[in-house]
């Protein structure tokens, strides 16, 4: 994959999940795709990824993601994100996020999240 490519992915990304399509979302990954984040969640294989896609959206139905900054290379991309919306209990939150998203064949085969938990704990209660 071209350093365009990945770019694309990552922009395409935001674009489902501003929507909440989490059938455009789930397109993006492999069947054995794998997604990590600092928050300790763990998800391994499509059906997995989806239904963390589903809850994230039941959970923050109008949270938006904005790319920060973006870097695209062959097989891989690396995004500094901003997530803003209300949680479930009516806060406001703004938090800073990084993605490295690993590809495969024209499909994302590994995401890691690195965020701070404690700013998410604080806002998610």
């Amino acid at each position: 994959m071209s350093r365009e490519d990945s770019r694309a992915i990552v922009e395409t990304i935001v674009a489902a999940y501003n929507a909440k399509d989490a059938d455009a979302l789930a397109a993006l990954y492999h069947e054995d795709a794998r997604y990590w984040s600092a928050l300790g969640d763990w998800q391994e294989g499509l059906p997995a990824i989806r239904k963390h896609i589903e809850e994230l959206h039941r959970t923050l139905p109008d949270e938006k993601m904005e790319i920060l900054s973006l870097i695209g290379g062959d097989g891989v991309a690396v995004a500094e994100f901003r997530s803003t919306g209300r949680s479930p209990a009516g806060v406001e939150f703004s938090i800073e996020f990084t993605e490295v998203i690993e590809l495969r064949d024209g499909k994302i085969s590994q995401v890691k999240v690195y965020l701070d938990p404690d700013e998410v704990r604080a806002v998610m209660g």
